[in-house]
């Protein structure tokens, strides 16, 4: 069984909207442009102050977030190169202001121990497929204590990535297990797309991990509790 990360496995609502602020206002400070604000937030999925849980923080991965920070710049005028490197610096000062604070502010989802513990007992092997970086999975898994319930780890970092369909299959290579004997749990209308694409068997949308609920549903449903959790 597959989980997603960022409001699936953790609710990351607030470590995300303050790192998607902090990255947009270092970026004004070095392109010195303050009337970019507005728009930097709007592209990183920030609105009225509140994360989009569809919007590029929530969904997209480090690399596609710099790109649409450095588009914003780009078309406002900056060349390319220097508003890649705008970004590339904002993303970067953020995450020294705020990346050692990461796993503590993403608690896990409300049940999560207890559900990997019913699935583990059953013998089910258990992986993290997501957007974000490998060191910061295993940084929230261990801070957690949830590490051992998991046979392994994919994220942006390693190829290919999600929402890959292939980074599904390479997973399920990893695991041993054929993807029609595979699962996947996510909260974005990508993750369940994926899960299709790569013939899994079946997949869930889990919508209780943003404090503004997507109406998903993957192709058994969804779930709004992990005490939802079907039989499998």
């Amino acid at each position: 069984m597959l989980f997603d990360k960022d409001g699936t496995l953790c609710r990351s609502d607030g470590y995300l909207c303050a790192l998607a602020q902090a990255r947009a206002q270092s970026c004004i400070e070095l392109c010195g442009d303050p009337e970019l604000l507005t728009p930097l937030l709007r592209a990183h999925g920030i609105r009225g102050g509140r994360l989009d849980p569809a919007g590029a923080m929530a969904v997209a991965s480090r690399h596609e977030n710099l790109i649409s920070c450095a588009t914003v710049v780009a078309a406002a005028g900056h060349s390319w190169g220097q508003s890649r490197r705008w970004a590339k610096a904002a993303m970067d000062r953020a995450d020294e202001q705020l990346a050692a604070f990461k796993a503590e502010r993403t608690p896990p989802t409300a049940g999560l121990p207890d559900l990997l513990a019913r699935l583990s007992s059953r013998g089910i092997k258990l992986a993290v497929l997501s957007s974000d970086t490998g060191p910061s999975l295993e940084a929230f898994l261990k801070a957690h204590q949830l590490r051992h319930w998991f046979s392994a780890v994919h994220g942006c970092d390693r190829e290919p990535r999600k929402p890959d369909p292939a980074a599904v299959l390479a997973l399920c290579d990893t695991l041993q297990v054929r993807p029609e004997r595979c699962g996947l749990i996510g909260d974005a209308d990508d993750d369940l797309a994926m899960a299709k694409a790569a013939g899994l068997a079946w997949s869930l949308a889990y919508t209780s991990g943003w404090q503004s609920p997507l109406p998903l549903e993957g192709s058994h449903g969804s779930l709004a509790s992990w005490d939802e959790m079907p039989e499998l």
